[in-house]
């Protein structure tokens, strides 16, 4: 028999904080109900994948964290606390549509299944990302419904076929604990944990759009995104330790602001994403179709943290206690639309590398620019603006192909969960 039919399909997917199994809780550390919900609205009709197949970066990121995956659930499974005849459960937060991390997900069921007494090992994967989420793209892929491709063209392949593999979903938001206390033996999250909680538009009025744009002269207090990232981080490292089991892990790549200065689309390749950004949408204005309280009306509601961000939310709070770092490092991801078209292996011309590559910054920067525009425009009207400013986008880089690309600046932290008994005795010994 097929294994996808020997496979039972268990689709538990909890909306608005309500579930009827592992997905809903009201958990103490919460923010919101669906924390951060609306935050980021998905480009593209739900079921289409359009995430996937527009954001081929995102694979190359999560291949680069593979070996640090595998080689922790390798560590697991050699343990003596762990139960091979329990089902071993893996969530992924912030998932979009499911499709970048197949691959990845695939390699932990085998790895999880490599040994001889654990190849029929039950294996559950809870997917988790906002109510507005594209979840019939999640459930297309991630159970073969639809095919996903890499940005060389390769089939990944979906761990749903392997075999005794159970699929779940939330809505509840990763800024809040997302399931049951010891429940999950591994948590992974790639380039999602930077969005916040809350939409505060510090920088509407200001001529930059996100606070890693924030001039280094700026005199004035600090963005309200920062408080809120900070705030935000330390409950989701809480509700994921909540969430995992003793010896649990969590491998979480996010983006960063490198010891170098590097963020996303602006590294010292190329130029600057943000500037093209800017040029844009700027155009919109000298050509009348926007006015001025929108010309500077963008105000991304994302942070990007420094990787002592990401550690001292650990080492100087009550975490220390609960959350062992492993692994912590900082690394650049070349954007692989330009690493393919610049080392000439591909025949595509500017315009048409330009139309393939545009895409992968649309899918996560769509609703911000189009939440800029005055709230008594019409849908259609907002349509026809915002299909310009991409318009304009394409026209940029098609001018100098080989200078445009989106880099990926990523720090890669590896945790696991503390046994906070085995800590107490220890203290009681001394």
């Amino acid at each position: 028999m097929n294994p996808i039919r020997r496979s039972v399909l268990l689709l538990l997917v909890s909306f608005f904080g309500v579930s009827t199994s592992l997905a809903s809780s009201s958990a103490s550390t919460t923010t919101k109900a669906t924390g951060g919900t609306g935050v980021h609205v998905p480009v593209g009709k739900d079921g289409d994948g359009f995430y996937s197949a527009s954001t081929k970066g995102c694979f190359d990121v999560i291949d680069n964290a593979t070996p640090l995956i595998l080689e922790q659930i390798q560590k697991q499974i050699d343990s003596d606390k762990n139960d091979d005849a329990a089902a071993y459960h893996i969530a992924d937060f912030g998932t979009a549509d499911g499709g970048t991390s197949l691959g990845l997900l695939t390699k932990m069921v085998q790895a999880i299944r490599s040994k001889t007494k654990q190849q029929n090992r039950e294996v559950v994967l809870h997917y988790e990302d906002q109510v507005t989420n594209e979840w019939q793209s999640v459930f297309k892929h991630s159970l073969g419904l639809s095919s996903v491709k890499n940005a060389y063209g390769n089939t990944i392949p979906t761990p749903y076929e392997l075999g005794n593999v159970y699929v779940d979903a939330t809505g509840i938001g990763f800024h809040n604990q997302c399931y049951p206390t010891a429940s999950i033996d591994f948590g992974i999250s790639f380039t999602a944990m930077h969005w916040l909680s809350e939409v505060p538009n510090s920088f509407k009025g200001k001529d930059y759009m996100h606070a890693a744009r924030r001039p280094k002269d700026d005199t004035t207090s600090l963005p309200k995104e920062k408080e809120i990232a900070a705030d935000d981080w330390y409950n989701i490292l809480k509700s994921r330790s909540k969430e995992l089991k003793v010896g649990g892990k969590f491998v979480c790549v996010n983006f960063c602001i490198t010891e170098e200065g590097y963020f996303l689309g602006q590294t010292d390749v190329g130029a600057s994403m943000w500037d093209s950004f800017q040029t844009a949408w700027n155009l919109l204005s000298e050509k009348k179709l926007i006015d001025e309280d929108e010309r500077t009306g963008v105000s991304f509601p994302s942070y990007y943290r420094t990787t002592d961000e990401f550690v001292s939310t650990i080492t100087e709070t009550d975490l220390n206690d609960e959350l062992t770092i492993l692994s912590v490092e900082e690394r650049i991801t070349p954007c692989p639309y330009r690493e393919l078209y610049t080392k000439q292996k591909s025949s595509m011309s500017a315009r048409e590398y330009a139309e393939s590559f545009v895409p992968t910054t649309r899918t996560w920067s769509d609703s911000t620019f189009r939440n800029a525009l005055r709230s008594d425009r019409t849908e259609d009207d907002k349509d026809l603006i915002i299909n310009q400013f991409w318009e304009n986008y394409i026209s940029l880089v098609e001018q100098n192909p080989a200078e445009h690309g989106m880099d990926y600046a990523h720090t890669y932290l590896v945790l696991e969960k503390k046994d906070s008994n085995k800590s107490t005795n220890d203290d009681d010994e001394l």
